[in-house]
């Protein structure tokens, strides 16, 4: 398994479950009253009675749509990469983070430099003059030796009297205890790979979490969306019962009075509608704004809201979580750097013993009535030991390397039984999410049926207002459980992937570094 499979993309399908018809209820009407045969009374189209409301509604919805820019899941992950400012920061702080990488692994690059500089003066009405240019290179050696080369060019010039002196000076000094060896001199370039790695899996880290926060904005305003569309498909099916209502009093079977209730509903209904649309507005909001664009962007989510239903391993998911979690990755190797600390800190309590030898070869020459030249050749060579007998805080550093080793150790645990707890959650929430969708699209279409069905019944007077109207209510409710059953499951499928860290893998995202 290498993750969870990525949701198809299909349109929800919007159409209710096909009403029953009269003649499917009317044997058992006629089988309580065989003499009496009720006619459906004709319910006028509201189509007919309002052509030019409706042709008027038509061509604004057609300039609301025209004006909609739509956004699938894809479009809003790749906008996200690209603006989102958590993510933009978080690159920026790799410019940084890069560099120092590269300042540690050119440790051991010889370093060059030139120093000097020249002095003109008067002292006692003698004017002299000099000048010193020091050239050189300086290198750390695996092995903890430092080595160093400079050639010094120095003259001067006293009444007339010119001396110089060039020569090159060759330096080498091993360290025997502290400081010597490649495990110790390499410990800080292998650590700060370590802690690039760490970093590179933040970012990873970070980018994976943003886009799962983008992805739930826009399940969101999915949701928003679908409940708008709840919302008005009641206030159509109120104004429905409405017509149906009107019919029955001017056929003479229905008390005029009766109508109020439907009435008021119908007002409720469209309270409904213009909370939707408020909440429909702020969702949009929330979602633009994580995405970095204009907030009067008219962004409309075209993805689907019909899952396909994923099975769960869950010794497959601990491997691929346990192989990909950033957060436990990063902690097994903050552990290899506590052990590399551990290294550093054990030599730290040793003595301080090197060798150490200088030459020097060149030439010292005097010009003026005292000419001399004479050459230069010395060379030193010695052991230098400092050993403190008594000093703590040499061990205070390994004291505090071992202990760091010691919690690095118990927090990798804690994230890998962290790590458990989620996805073991999270496989069990799966699941059960999916049989509420079943039931929820179950629930669904039988309460549409018995709407139907009511309203057929109401036609021919073998139902009440109150009847019907009870059963909108409970087929609202079911909508809007079944829109919240499928987007939570889509959103615990999106959990998954973030508790897996596969969620670069699933939007094949490649993090350029």
């Amino acid at each position: 398994m290498h993750g969870p499979p990525r949701i198809p993309r299909l349109f929800l399908a919007t159409a209710l479950a096909v009403a029953a018809t009269g003649a499917n209820a009317e044997p058992a009407l006629q089988a309580a009253k065989p003499k009496r045969v009720v006619k459906p009374v004709p319910v006028p189209s509201s189509q007919h009675s309002a052509p030019a409301k409706s042709a008027k509604s038509a061509k604004a919805g057609e300039a609301v749509r025209d004006r909609e820019i739509p956004f699938s899941v894809a479009d809003t992950v790749a906008l996200a990469l690209r603006n989102n400012r958590t993510i933009r920061s978080a690159s920026i702080d790799r410019i940084a983070q890069k560099f120092d990488l590269r300042v540690v692994e050119d440790r051991f690059t010889p370093q060059f430099g030139v120093s000097g500089g020249a002095i003109r003066q008067r002292i006692a009405g003698i004017d002299t003059s000099s000048y010193t240019v020091t050239p050189g290179v300086t290198t750390l050696l695996p092995t903890g030796a430092i080595v160093s080369f400079s050639w010094a060019d120095q003259a001067s010039d006293t009444l007339g009297v010119r001396s110089r002196r060039s020569a090159g000076l060759l330096s080498v000094s091993q360290p025997l205890l502290r400081g010597a060896g490649s495990d110790v001199t390499l410990a800080p370039m292998r650590s700060a790979r370590l802690g690039e790695r760490i970093n590179q899996l933040r970012l990873k880290a970070t980018v994976s979490e943003t886009i799962g926060q983008v992805i739930f904005a826009y399940r969101e305003l999915l949701r928003a969306q679908e409940e708008l569309r709840i919302a008005q498909a009641s206030v159509g099916r109120a104004e429905t019962l409405i017509d149906i209502n009107r019919a029955l009093i001017a056929a003479g079977r229905m008390a005029e009075v009766d109508i109020v209730q439907t009435e008021a509903d119908l007002e409720n209904q469209r309270i409904r509608v213009l909370e939707a649309s408020r909440s429909l507005d702020n969702s949009r909001i929330q979602l633009l704004n994580l995405l970095a664009l204009d907030l009067a962007t008219p962004a409309v989510a075209r993805e689907s809201i019909t899952p396909a239903r994923v099975t769960t391993n869950l010794p497959d998911l601990m491997r691929i979580a346990l192989a990909q979690r950033p957060d436990y990755l990063g902690q097994l190797n903050a552990v290899e750097q506590s052990k590399l600390g551990i290294v550093v800190a054990q030599n730290e309590r040793l003595w301080d013993l090197s060798v150490f030898g200088t030459g020097s070869l060149g030439r010292t020459s005097i010009t003026g009535p005292l000419a001399t030249s004479a050459g230069i050749t010395d060379v030193t060579v010695g052991l230098v030991f400092n050993a403190p007998l008594n000093d703590l805080r040499r061990e205070q550093p390994y004291i505090q390397a071992t202990t760091g080793l010691q919690n690095a150790e118990v927090q990798l645990e804690t994230i890998r039984q962290g790590v458990e707890v989620q996805i073991r959650n999270s496989a069990t929430d799966i699941d059960i999410r999916w049989r509420q969708l079943e039931v929820a699209r179950r629930a669904r279409e039988l309460a549409a049926r018995a709407v139907e069905i009511e309203k057929e019944k109401l036609k021919v007077g073998r139902s009440a207002n109150y009847q019907v109207r009870a059963l909108e209510n409970d087929l609202r409710s079911a909508e809007n459980q079944q829109l919240g059953a499928a987007i939570g499951y889509l959103n615990a499928l999106t959990l998954l992937d973030v508790q897996l860290g596969t969620t670069l893998d699933t939007w094949h995202i490649a993090l350029r570094d």
